[in-house]
C-alpha cells in the first residue's frame, strides 16, 4: 500500500481527517463494526467511497486503502478522477445504454465496438464509458452525518413495546385471516410489524436500515379489504389514517401533559438530521437472504408483506411513496438483481416515472428492471383506482374463509 508522511499529506486532495467519519472495515467483518477511518476529499468534504480508509485495528487487521494506490488497472482512484473530471461530458444516453448491456452480459470489449459502431463514439469515448461501468469500485460513499447535525433514531425497546397486542391490530387479524396463523405470523416477525394505539386497530411498519437503525415508523389503519382508512375533515378533503411513531409519541405526552423522553427531544429537533423513513422497508431481511436471491421493490409496506408469500423467490422490499425511488434508498442493493413493480396511475405517469428512474440507476451501475405485469393487464377502472400488485393477489379473494 502506498503511504506517506504527515507532513506530505497536507499537501494531498484526499486525507484523513482528524474528526475521522467511520464506517465498517471491509476485512473485519460484522464483528467489529464501524472500525474504518474513512479518506475525505479535502475540496468537497465528502467521504471517498467506503472501501478507501484505514482500520482503527491496525494489529489484529491491518487494513488500509490509500486513494492514491495503483489498482489492477494501473491507475490510482486519484488518477481516475482526475482523468474523469478533466474531460468533456459524454451523452448521457451512452452510459444507460451500455449499462443495459453489460446487465444483459455483453463484456466490456463488446460495449466497447458497440459504441464506436453503433454510436459513433470513438475509441477513446467508448473506453470511458466502459471504464465507468466496469472498472470502478463497486461500493459507493454512505452519506455522512455532517460535525453540525446528529443523526437520530427510535430506541430499540419503543419499538419492541409495539410488538404486542396483535388481537387488537386490524392488519394482522387481516393476514391471519387471509393467510391463516402460522403464515401471518411469520410475516409479523418477518417484517417486525407492531401494534400502534394512535387508533383502534392501528399498526406500525418500522423503517430499519442497513445497520439496524431504527430510522421511523409508520402508523396505519386498515378496513377490511386491506385499504387505508379514509376519513373526510370539515372543509370536505379526504384523508388517511396515517402517521408516525413520534409524532404520535408527542401527542400522547403533550395529552397527558408529560415531558418527552429525550430521544423524542433530539428526534423533534430541526437542527437534527432526522428523516420519516430514509430507508427502504424490510431491509434486516438481506441480513440472511443469499445474495443470489433478487429483490422486488413495491411502493408500500403492505404490498412488499402481502406479495411474499405469494412470491417467495424475490426479496419485497418498499420504498415507502412513488418519489422515494433514488440511488440513496437503493444503496444497499447495489450487488443484487432488482425488479420494481410500480404501482398504477390513471395516465401511466407513475410507471414513467419509475421506468425513467431505473435507466439513470443502470447508468450507475445497479442491476435493475421494471415490470410491465400491472400496466399490460390492468383495466382502466384498476389504472383509475391507482390499483398495486396487492390489490391484484387480493382480487379473487372474497374475505370468506381464510386459505
Amino acid at each position: 500500500m502506498l503511504s506517506f508522511t504527515l507532513m506530505d499529506a497536507r499537501s494531498y486532495r484526499y486525507h484523513l481527517p482528524p474528526k475521522a467519519i467511520k464506517s465498517d472495515c471491509p476485512a473485519c467483518g460484522p464483528r467489529h463494526r464501524r472500525t474504518l477511518s474513512r479518506y475525505v476529499d479535502r475540496l468537497t468534504g465528502e467521504p471517498l467511497p467506503d472501501i478507501y480508509g484505514r482500520c482503527d485495528r491496525e494489529t489484529n487487521c491491518g487494513y488500509h486503502l490509500n486513494p492514491y494506490h495503483k489498482e489492477a488497472s494501473g491507475l490510482s482512484y486519484f488518477e481516475q478522477m482526475k482523468a474523469r473530471n478533466s474531460l468533456s461530458p459524454l451523452p448521457k444516453i451512452w452510459f444507460k445504454q451500455a449499462a443495459k448491456k453489460k446487465f444483459e452480459g455483453e463484456s466490456k470489449q463488446n460495449i466497447v465496438t458497440w459504441l464506436i459502431q453503433q454510436q459513433g463514439a470513438t475509441l477513446d469515448q467508448a473506453e470511458r464509458v466502459a471504464a465507468f461501468l466496469f472498472d470502478q469500485p463497486e461500493t459507493r460513499p454512505i452519506p455522512q452525518v455532517t460535525s453540525q447535525t446528529q443523526l437520530c433514531t427510535i430506541p430499540e425497546e419503543v419499538l419492541e413495546q409495539s410488538l404486542t397486542k396483535y388481537e387488537r391490530n386490524q392488519f394482522a387479524w387481516l393476514l391471519r385471516r387471509h393467510f391463516g396463523d402460522q403464515v401471518a405470523d411469520d410475516l409479523l416477525k418477518r417484517f417486525k410489524i407492531g401494534t400502534s394505539s394512535r387508533w383502534p386497530g392501528a399498526c406500525v411498519f418500522w423503517f430499519i436500515d442497513e445497520l439496524n437503525r431504527i430510522r421511523g415508523g409508520q402508523i396505519k389503519l386498515f378496513d377490511e379489504t386491506f385499504h387505508t382508512v379514509k376519513y373526510v375533515i370539515k372543509e370536505g378533503e379526504k384523508r388517511s389514517r396515517t402517521s408516525w411513531v413520534h409524532s404520535a409519541y408527542a401527542r400522547r405526552c403533550d395529552r397527558q401533559n408529560q415531558p418527552y423522553p429525550a430521544w423524542l427531544t433530539a428526534y423533534l429537533d430541526e437542527r437534527n438530521q432526522v428523516q420519516k423513513s430514509p430507508c427502504l422497508f424490510g431491509l434486516p431481511q438481506l441480513l440472511t437472504a443469499p445474495l443470489h436471491q433478487p429483490v422486488a421493490i413495491v411502493e408500500a409496506p403492505k404490498t412488499a408483506v402481502i406479495c411474499t408469500p405469494y412470491f417467495p423467490g424475490f426479496i419485497w422490499l418498499a420504498v415507502g411513496a412513488l418519489s422515494y425511488l433514488n440511488a440513496e434508498r437503493l444503496a444497499p442493493l447495489r450487488d443484487r438483481k432488482i425488479e420494481l413493480f410500480p404501482d398504477l396511475s390513471p395516465d401511466g405517469s407513475a410507471f414513467e416515472r419509475w421506468n425513467r428512474v431505473a435507466g439513470e440507476l443502470l447508468a450507475q451501475g445497479f442491476h435493475i428492471t421494471v415490470s410491465t405485469y400491472l400496466e399490460d393487464n390492468a383495466t382502466d377502472d384498476e389504472k383509475m383506482a391507482g390499483a398495486d400488485l396487492a390489490d391484484f393477489l387480493l382480487e379473487p379473494w372474497q374475505g370468506d374463509t381464510p386459505n
